[in-house]
């Protein structure tokens, strides 16, 4: 059985709880940054299939991270999901490799599901 690694940046632990058991199963393996700095050393020595990414964080920006993406071109695909999203911030993220903008706070399963599809997986 293929391992498909994600990470997952987030600094709210019942997110990153709640998305790991709507997961649910052996396939999808995370990999949790709780700031943009821990998730851009993951991403230099790390192959990732997905990426969830939360913009408002403790330490840094998800926009960071999506700098680091884009300077690098590292080919992601990236779910962000946010608790605070004006239009000019969903208008700037059309031109990162952001696939799909949530709004906070998110159902789990969906996210779950849509993780699965950046990966390649059946939901």
């Amino acid at each position: 059985m293929s391992e498909y690694p994600v990470l997952i940046v987030e600094d709210d632990v019942v997110v990153v709880n709640g998305l790991r058991d709507a997961l649910g199963d052996k396939e999808v393996v995370t990999e949790v940054a709780r700031d943009s700095a821990t998730a851009i050393e993951l991403l230099k020595t790390h192959k990732f299939c997905g990426l969830v990414l939360d913009l408002v964080l403790d330490g840094g920006s998800g926009f960071d991270v999506l700098r680091y993406l884009n300077r690098n071109r590292v080919d992601l695909p990236a779910v962000v999901i946010s608790s605070r999203l004006p239009d000019y911030v969903r208008e700037l993220l059309v031109e990162d490799q952001v696939k799909l903008i949530l709004a906070k706070p998110v159902d789990m399963r969906l996210l779950a599901t849509i993780v699965r599809g950046l990966c390649g997986l059946p939901a």
